[in-house]
């Protein structure tokens, strides 16, 4: 272990296997440096000093799913996010403790990397309890520090000397410093000017560093002074027992501090039984701290059953997922190009929606691991096209949740009197129509269940394929101009509801709204006469008689069996705009004074008001579920449109289809009625 050095004369070495001055949290946010122990430059006016925070040295840590690995920190500037510490609100704390206000010693005020290292400036608060700490650090009493981090990337690699898998962090980001009693980096810690000589037995040459413009230097330990004369040792004289105890028991009594410092940094990570045992068993052999952290390390790493705790913000999904920030990204998009859009997820989206199409490209491409990312519009706009893009992920998702946003609030009237039946495939497909089904006989004592048979229906009802298309080209890229794909991407869902209730209403209206003719019968869905009976045999006025007429001729029908149909509670009276006021007339509830002026039907038939049902027309129509008339379906698991991107042949570009799968087709006649009007 690292040891502070002393007032006087040269450090010891560092022992090689320094155990950690903390256990490794459970996810890739904590992990303590290692420390060098070296005199102390500070500011005492000020309540700066300035440090080491970190060289990369490796260090074993627990990073889940990889679980113990060894650790190292590339130092490069490339591979270091140094934004959090460079802002001025990182945080200094003490000993990398997060539980409350009091842990915040202070501040990191600068930041910066040089030669392979990472050098700071901290600032330490004026409150009362940051006192003791800062005067320990003004006294070189504490001398490590250690740096608080996330990994978002490491790129494993052998090490020839030991064979052992070393874990690069490649991409990492720090975001605090600590003040720490025990530290493992050999070349983390406070800065300072050190006497000649007194680093040079154990450490490498000094760090290069400017004269600070501080007015106050304490350097840790004196020049050694002037040789003086031999002079004769005097006898020792009778030992003080009274002093020997109480140095003793001091000496008990700091060790069983030290012990529950060391416990208190597994709490969580360790079950307490465990812990309580580590501990009582530490107080009988009477054994260094640093020995009991090494027997946490142990238990720890052996895979010691360990208490259930709550997810911490940096464990889950990483936070720089290219997966995570498409999504986040594509909610951006989206909630720029449709006033009213409601962004979906934890609101990461916020970050991106200043942000420009090519700044989008550019941070995706840094995530795939490219560190020569062209600032340039063209080259990005060309990389942006590449098989291994990610902006055609992001150019669907986008068109997806716009496309979406706009479809799901729009209910076509059609869907109030078609029934939904989905596609498992684009062959024909034959419905079942009422009375299908052979009815059920009584099933006499001992008898024998009765074989039935079913009617085949004739009527065939297809599903098709409808699509259009946008390209997102290289010029709209480096213009930074995508204003032509949100638009079609926003608008594109409403225009495939009305698509929808258009081509419903056009099978409908067909033959002057007689309808499609059925194979059954060789007829149009709605006729007069016996084979059909659901239509009025002349157009008459939307009224009170002939809505009962209408009424009951469809109780009249009869299943295939000859049983009476279904119709429902409920009935839907279906009018253009110019029955509309007839139709809410007929079927309001009103306070009647006499039964000859009672509206019977309120409650019982409903209006629908569609704009596609032409001149005077109006049909009755039962409950689809009961007797359906009119089906419609999607093919199975691709509900609504489907957003497809796909390279543009010969061209530097992006297709953005949008594919919509749709049947809608007339099997029966039973449940509805017609009349032309007048």
């Amino acid at each position: 272990m690292t040891e502070p050095i002393e007032a006087a004369g040269p450090s010891p070495a560092p022992e090689r296997d320094a155990v950690p001055d903390r256990l490794p949290s459970g996810g890739q946010s904590i992990t303590a440096c290692r420390a060098l122990a070296a005199p102390v430059t500070v500011h005492r006016a000020a309540r700066t000093v300035e440090v080491v925070w970190s060289t990369g040295a490796r260090a074993r840590n627990v990073v889940p799913p990889l679980g113990p690995i060894l650790e190292e920190l590339d130092m490069r500037p490339e591979a270091v996010r140094m934004e959090a510490l460079r802002s001025g609100r990182a945080p200094v704390l003490d000993t990398h403790r997060r539980a409350g206000t009091r842990d915040v010693l202070g501040r990191v005020t600068a930041a910066r990397l040089e030669a392979g290292r990472g050098y700071a400036t901290l600032q330490f608060s004026t409150a009362a309890d940051v006192e003791p700490v800062w005067q320990r650090v003004a006294d070189g009493t504490l001398r490590a520090v250690s740096v608080g981090y996330r990994v978002h990337r490491y790129e494993p690699r052998p090490d020839p000397a030991t064979g052992e898998t070393i874990h690069r962090a490649v991409d990492w980001e720090p975001f605090e410093i600590s003040v720490v009693p025990v530290p493992i980096d050999p070349a983390a810690a406070m800065r300072g000017e050190a006497p000649a000589g007194a680093l040079a037995t154990a450490f490498e040459p000094p760090l290069p560093y400017e004269e600070s413009p501080m007015p106050e230097t304490i350097p840790l330990a004196d020049p050694a002074p002037p040789a003086t004369p031999p002079q004769e040792t005097p006898v020792p004289s009778s030992p003080d027992l009274d002093a020997v105890r109480a140095e003793a028991e001091r000496a008990a009594l700091e060790r069983l501090a030290a012990y529950d410092t060391v416990l208190a940094g597994a709490r969580g990570l360790l079950a307490e039984d465990l812990l309580d045992g580590l501990r009582q068993s530490a107080i009988r052999e009477r054994i260094a701290p640093e020995v009991l952290r090494g027997r946490l390390w142990d238990a720890f790493t052996r895979g010691t059953p360990r208490p259930s705790i709550p997810a911490r913000p940096e464990s889950g999904p990483a936070h720089d997922d290219p997966a995570v920030l498409i999504d986040a990204m594509a909610e951006a998009l989206a909630a720029r190009a449709m006033p009213g859009y409601q962004p979906q997820g934890n609101g990461r989206h916020a970050e991106f929606l200043g942000w420009r199409p090519s700044d989008m490209l550019g941070e995706l491409l840094r995530l795939r691991g490219e560190r020569q990312i062209p600032r340039n519009p063209a080259l990005l706009a060309e990389r942006a096209f590449h098989t291994s893009s990610d902006f055609p992920l992001l150019l669907s998702a986008a068109a997806n949740k716009m496309l979406l946003a706009a479809y799901a609030p729009a209910q076509p009237s059609y869907r109030q009197i078609f029934l939904r039946r989905d596609f498992r495939d684009f062959k024909p497909h034959r419905h079942l129509r009422v009375g299908d089904f052979p009815t059920l006989l009584p099933l006499l004592e001992n008898g024998e269940i009765q074989a039935g048979t079913m009617s085949e229906s004739q009527e065939i009802v297809l599903l098709q394929t409808f699509a259009r298309r946008i390209r997102v080209t290289r010029p709209m890229l480096v213009n930074d101009d995508l204003g032509a794909f949100t638009d079609f991407a926003a608008a594109i869902g409403r225009r495939v509801a009305d698509f929808e209730n258009a081509t419903a209403y056009g099978l409908l209206n067909l033959a002057n709204g007689d309808g499609p003719t059925l194979t059954t019968g060789n007829a149009a869905v709605f006729a007069t006469g016996a084979a059909r009976a659901n239509k009025a045999s002349a157009g008459t006025a939307l009224d009170l008689p002939n809505l009962a007429t209408g009424r009951a001729a469809i109780m009249r029908q009869k299943t295939l069996d000859g049983l009476p149909i279904a119709v429902g509670a409920t009935m839907r009276l279906l009018v253009g705009p110019n029955q509309e006021l007839a139709a809410r007339q007929l079927t309001v509830a009103v306070q009647a004074t006499q039964t000859s002026t009672a509206n019977v039907y309120a409650g019982f038939v409903q209006p629908l008001v569609e704009p596609l049902i032409q001149n005077n027309r109006w049909y009755l129509f039962s409950d689809p579920l009961s007797a359906p008339v009119y089906v419609y379906g999607y093919l199975n698991g691709a509900e609504g449109p489907q957003v497809t991107t796909g390279p543009v042949s010969g061209v530097d570009g992006v297709e953005v289809s949008v594919i919509f799968d749709f049947g809608v087709g007339a099997i029966d006649w039973r449940g509805a009625w017609f009349n032309p009007g007048a």
